[in-house]
């Protein structure tokens, strides 16, 4: 211990004679700075952070890396400040939107007044024209009348009146088709000049057509229309709808409209063709078409598909049915429903093998979907209607050729497959009436009056026919005599030709537990509705 205080008081003493011994140094002013971000070499110093000592409202660096967030109070200021910039902007828009309708209704204003001198101008220069009989350039001059001013009513009558006067000058000169074409033009400028109404029916009459037949007028309307005339199409379907206002006539009215992109007027037409023959199909058609210019394809799709059943050779609206579908199926080819759809288009148009392969398709992605069954129910009978109408189309063309026994062994195969079916039974009555079989004939017609009487009148008056036309009304089984044909003295019962028929023997082969399933079970009754009739035949 002793020793290190000793050593201790060595150095002490070392040092201060040291101090004393050497000379006394001032503090230096111009030492080195202290370090920052980048030393005297240019080095990057990260050692500390670099503060601008001379700035006062320096704020201290935050802690955290997150940002405060606004207190309700600076959120409320903050939208205050936006809605009244909204506003402004606002106002400043409608400001301008103001001042350029201001500067546009003045443009047009100027314009209008502009071609009102105009339309003057021309109106009386197509005068004078036609005081010289001049009536190519009197038109002109008209139709640029009415082109600058077409508010004035009476630049138009001028106009109608100037193109009646140039018909008549084309009626005098034999050019008929010339006059009624001109003749048109001038009812479309003026619809209620009369005089060119009658003078082009008597143009008409000049071409050998008659003006008074509407199916005349929509023909020639028709003709028009091909050929881009919308003008004249248009003055055509109206003659024709003042002489028939029917379903028909209606309908293409709409179609005229539609030709100018009138949707709405167009629409309206169609909804009265409807209100006046609810299954008239081609309203259907239109109406789906329209429905597709409006991109309503649900309304779309259930207009052409009526169409479709009403009249199974519209392949337009057929065609579109399908292209509806399979645009639906390739946006999504899983769902059932488009696959469902689109089968029941194309059982429709008659693509029966089309329509199977989708309801396989939807049998694989929905085996129980419940539209699968009653779809190919309905496809089974629309094979068996198929394999029908070959049968009657066939019995049609035979016995238009006169090949009488032909045609009934295919009616009779027709109706074998659909006995319910008073078209067949029509067709099949008049077979064997024509091949001399009267009881069988008679027979077919009160099928087919039984079917549906409302829509068999026809039926019901050969049957009368046939009735006064021979035979007692207490023995129906009797031959019956045909109107207007020479009764024998004497008349003997025969066997039927209906009976020979295929599909009578077959029918008559069966037992009878197996009738209800070939037959409906009126038409079981048929033997003893049969006794019936003749006395209601008496009261018709």
């Amino acid at each position: 211990m002793a020793k290190h205080a000793r050593y201790f008081q060595l150095a002490i003493s070392v040092a201060i004679g040291l101090s004393v011994m050497g000379p006394a140094q001032a503090t230096k002013l111009k030492a080195k700075p202290l370090p920052t971000r980048a030393d005297l070499a240019g080095k990057p110093n990260y050692d500390r952070d670099a503060k601008d000592f001379e700035d006062g409202q320096s704020t201290i660096v935050p802690a955290s890396r997150y940002k405060r967030r606004l207190d309700y109070r600076e959120i409320e200021k903050q939208k205050e400040e936006e809605d009244a910039q909204k506003r402004q902007d606002a106002e400043a828009a409608r400001a301008r939107q103001i001042e350029a309708q201001k500067e546009a209704y003045k443009h047009r204003l100027d314009e209008f007044n502009k071609n009102k001198g105009l339309a003057v101008q021309y109106n009386n220069q197509a005068v004078a024209f036609g005081q010289q009989g001049r009536w190519a350039e009197a038109i002109e001059a008209h139709e640029n009348a009415v082109k600058y001013d077409p508010t004035s009513k009476q630049f138009q009558i001028n106009l109608s009146a100037a193109r009646t006067a140039y018909g008549e000058q084309k009626l005098k000169a034999m050019d008929f088709a010339s006059a009624a074409s001109l003749f048109r033009k001038a009812l479309a400028a003026a619809p209620d000049n009369a005089a060119a109404g009658k003078l082009l029916s008597g143009a008409l009459q000049k071409l050998g057509m008659d003006p008074g037949d509407a199916d005349v007028r929509i023909g020639l309307g028709d003709q028009l229309l091909a050929s881009k005339d919308y003008q004249g199409a248009y003055i055509e379907y109206q003659q024709a709808m003042k002489i028939d206002p029917c379903a028909k006539t209606f309908v293409k009215m709409g179609e005229i409209e539609l030709c100018y992109r009138r949707f709405s007027e167009a629409k309206k037409w169609f909804d009265q063709a409807l209100a006046k023959d609810p299954d008239f199909g081609p309203a259907h058609r239109q109406l789906g078409f329209l429905y597709l210019e409006q991109k309503d394809i649900t309304q779309a799709a259930a207009e052409l598909r009526k169409a479709v059943i009403l009249d199974p050779e519209d392949y337009a609206s057929g065609n579109s049915l399908v292209d509806i579908w399979r645009k639906q199926v390739a946006k999504n080819p899983l769902s059932p429903e488009y696959h469902l759809g689109l089968a029941g288009a194309m059982q429709l148009t008659g693509d029966f093998v089309g329509a199977e392969s989708e309801y396989n398709k939807l049998a694989t992605l929905e085996p129980n979907h419940a539209g699968l069954k009653a779809g190919r129910e309905s496809l089974a009978k629309a094979y068996q209607h198929a394999n029908a109408e070959k049968h009657r189309k066939a019995a049609e063309t035979l016995f238009g050729q006169g090949l009488k026994r032909e045609a009934l062994a295919e009616i009779s195969q027709a109706v074998m497959i659909e006995p319910r079916n008073a078209k067949y039974q029509f067709l099949l009555g008049e077979c064997l009436e024509a091949n001399g079989d009267y009881k069988g004939a008679h027979q077919a017609y009160l099928t087919c009056v039984l079917i549906d009487p409302e829509k068999n009148q026809e039926a019901a008056a050969r049957m009368k026919q046939m009735q006064s036309g021979g035979g007692s009304s207490s023995e129906p089984s009797q031959q019956l005599i045909p109107f207007n044909t020479q009764a024998p003295a004497t008349m003997t019962t025969r066997k039927s030709i209906y009976e020979g028929a295929p599909a009578y023997q077959q029918m008559q082969q069966m037992p009878p537990q197996q009738m209800p399933q070939q037959m409906p079970q009126q038409m079981q009754q048929m033997p003893q509705q049969m006794q019936q009739m003749p006395q209601q035949m008496q009261q018709m």
